[in-house]
Parts: structure tokens; sequence; C-alpha cells
């Protein structure tokens, strides 16, 4: 497989982890009239924004901070538990 091919396929393995990501979370945002299927997206994006900026530290307080503030600019509210 040459370079751009390997790139291609951990492109992919990153796509698909990002959706197996978003489908196993517990939904926790809202916004009147989006589908949960919409807010998955949405959130899909975000992550994939803030993955950008910050690498894979999923641990970190900014990369939550972002994340958070990438959805409510979208719209959403976080549901109270």
């Amino acid at each position: 497989m040459d370079r751009a091919g390997k790139r291609r396929f951990a492109l992919a393995i990153f796509c698909w982890l990002c959706f197996l990501t978003a489908c196993a979370a517990d939904p926790h945002w809202y916004q009147q009239g989006k589908s949960d299927e919409e807010m998955r997206r949405d959130r899909a994006e975000c992550r994939k924004l803030v993955t950008e900026k910050y690498g894979t530290d999923l641990e970190s307080p900014h990369f939550t901070a972002d994340l958070d503030q990438c959805m409510q600019s979208r719209g959403y509210h976080k549901k109270e538990s």
C-alpha cells in the first residue's frame, strides 16, 4: 500500500471510530426540532474540529470545554440528568 493509501485507510479508521463513539455515547444534548441523528452528526462534527485542535486528548478540560462551546454555538443545550 502506498503512502496515500495508508493515509486514506487511517482516515477511514478514524472516521469509523468517531462514528462508533457517537453512536455508543448517551446523547446528552438537545435542541428543539432536531432529531437524535442530527444531534449525533453535529456532535461528530464538533468532535472532529476539537480533535484537530487538541489531538486525541479527550480527557483534557480544554477539549471538553471547546466541545461544549461548539455544541452550544450550534444551538444545543445539555440535558439535565
